[in-house]
């Protein structure tokens, strides 16, 4: 599953131009694909928020 994670983050690579925009692209994509975590901008953060692993 993480290798395909890694290919889709790869694929949006392109879209964000900053690399720490890319990140918070990804950590936030990251979110919204985890099992258990509402959609909303609160729980996504605390989900995967800095110093976290996911």
């Amino acid at each position: 599953m993480e290798t395909v994670f890694a290919e889709l983050a790869a694929d949006l690579a392109p879209v964000y131009r900053r690399r720490d925009l890319r990140a918070n692209g990804v950590l936030y994509l990251r979110g919204l694909l985890m099992p258990g975590v509402a959609g909303n901008c609160w729980s996504i953060a605390e989900a995967v928020g800095p110093g976290r692993t996911a």
